[in-house]
């Protein structure tokens, strides 16, 4: 803009079109819940060798992993054998053809099975589009004579339609505790059962007027999708057509048989942005030395960091309420690094020779440390998902709940404590909503210490002959030896919190020695 010709303005606009992963392309046939074999197993108590089999209730995770599921007294061989399993080795066959739980087999008159929980997949979204980012960038240049040069420059970058996985059909949590409520103001169930095991049906009195309980098995847990159809039969027709007229009146139901319970999804609805502000002063190599001196400020912000199901939203009714900083957002970063070169020192002397031809090159990068979000690991509001499920901030003083969820004391906690959800509490204070069995923390609020890496080489060349040259060199990483944390423990579970602890470090201080032949 000057007549000196020593200052640059830049500017830059452009669109950029991503191609999706063709690894959604197989998630969505591969595991799309009918051919492949994915579902849950819940958990129960070991088949009894008196009692009849339940064959809704022994076909659980005790039973398959103490390799007892193919026992008379429990689901028996025939029905095993239809699964593939191997009581041996405590697993089903995953090469058994015509499995009962592949191709909705379970279904089947000669191969049905109940299923507490449906397979699930791994589909992707409805009207999925292609990822684009809109890119911005603006720079301001001076030189200061002598071979210095300052730089300061903004970088925008607008991600659109990130892929990003979602339940698209979680289990509605309040739906599932209120009717477990009900059963318990009815007197049919104790308050310390879980809301998973209502099995009664029908409308029941209370003190505070007749109340409507439906099994929770049978209507999918309160799934969107409706009824489970292979309990309609472990139920019987009336509780199937009372059950359906329930969930029909809470907008649940699609009016046909769907035989899937969770299908997390890839949709393409996330977005990020990023802003980078950057500062830097270097110097040209001359008079045997050089230095690029950088800092920068930026952040970024997104709702979703990757297609994995672990990234999930803690609560896929609510995806909106993910948008916070990035996994990869770093606030700040400074890199000093320079180069020193003795060159040839004139004389024939000692000292001259001793000094001549090293090179020393140091880099010094100090950055702060990274978000990560504070998990509980429990599935405290009935989305099966406890790679998502987040603790409540709660003052210094808070009692535990009615689940027996005491404080746990944390240096992370805005108000110094945390505290997993109790579906309890929000059933006795009438608030049981979405958002009261969600922890109220945000997503990735807890930050991974700052980092400083020291990094130092120094190294000699020798003149073998005229043409022959021997370079010696002594490369130093992290040399003043800092204990740098790469990760640390994001658990804040009922019992313990641990969550910022360091699990694992970078490197300790290294010595690399090489040598370089050259002619």
């Amino acid at each position: 803009p000057w007549k000196d010709g020593k200052t640059v303005f830049r500017a830059s606009l452009g669109m950029f079109y991503d191609n999706p992963l063709l690894g959604l392309s197989f998630l969505g046939n591969a595991t799309d819940g009918v051919g492949t074999p994915q579902l849950l197993l819940f958990g129960g108590t070991p088949c009894s060798t008196v009692a009849p089999p339940v064959p809704s209730l022994t076909l659980n995770a005790t039973n398959v992993f103490q390799g007892i599921l193919s026992r008379p007294t429990c689901l028996g061989a025939a029905a095993a054998g239809n699964m593939g399993y191997l009581p041996g080795e405590q697993r089903f066959d995953p090469f058994f053809a015509n499995s009962t739980f592949i191709n909705q087999n379970y279904l089947n008159p000669a191969t049905f099975q109940p299923l507490l929980s449906q397979p699930f997949g791994f589909p992707t979204g409805k009207g999925f589009e292609h990822a684009y980012a809109e890119q911005a960038g603006v720079s301001f240049e001076h030189d200061f004579g002598g071979n210095f040069a300052l730089t300061l420059s903004y970088n925008y970058t607008h991600g659109v339609h990130l892929n990003r996985p979602i339940n698209a059909n979680p289990v509605r949590g309040d739906l599932l505790v209120q009717n477990w409520f009900n059963a318990v103001n009815a007197g049919l169930i104790p308050v310390t059962t879980s809301p998973l095991s209502v099995t009664s049906c029908g409308v029941f009195p209370t003190g505070g007027g007749p109340v409507n309980v439906v099994p929770a098995s049978l209507v999918s847990f309160f799934r969107p999708s409706g009824i489970n159809p292979s309990m309609a039969p472990v139920f019987g027709g009336p509780c199937t057509a009372f059950a359906s007229g329930v969930i029909a009146a809470e907008g649940l139901g699609l009016g046909v048989t769907v035989p899937f319970s969770d299908m997390v999804a890839n949709f393409s609805n996330g977005s990020s942005v990023y802003h980078g502000l950057t500062a830097q002063m270097r110097k040209r190599f001359s008079r045997k030395y050089e230095f690029l001196a950088s800092y920068t400020w930026s952040h970024t912000i997104d709702d979703s960091t990757d297609l994995q199901s672990l990234l999930a939203p803690q609560d896929s009714f609510f995806p909106f309420k993910e948008r916070a900083s990035s996994t990869f957002d770093q606030r700040h970063r400074l890199v000093l690094s320079g180069v020193y070169q003795s060159g040839k020192l004139s004389g024939d002397g000692f000292f001259s020779k001793l000094f001549s031809n090293w090179t020393v090159a140091p880099i010094i990068e100090v950055g702060s440390g990274r978000p990560f979000t504070i998990l509980t690991a429990e599935p405290v509001n009935f989305q099966f998902s406890p790679n998502t499920a987040r603790p409540n901030v709660v003052p210094a003083g808070t009692a535990t709940n009615a689940c027996g969820f005491p404080a746990q004391p944390s240096s992370l906690s805005p108000s110094g404590f945390f505290q997993t959800p109790c579906f309890v509490n929000a059933a006795l204070s009438r608030n049981i909503t979405l958002e009261a069995l969600d922890g109220n923390l945000p997503r990735n609020s807890a930050r991974r210490p700052y980092t400083v890496f020291t990094d130092f080489r120094v190294a000699r060349r020798f003149h073998v002959t005229e043409r022959l040259k021997l370079d010696a060199m002594t490369d130093m990483f992290n040399l003043i030896n800092r204990f740098n944390v790469a990760d640390v423990s994001v658990l804040c579970s009922s019992t313990s919190c641990n969550a910022g602890q360091p699990v694992a470090s970078f490197d300790p201080r290294q010595f690399q020695f090489g040598l370089k032949l050259s002619w």
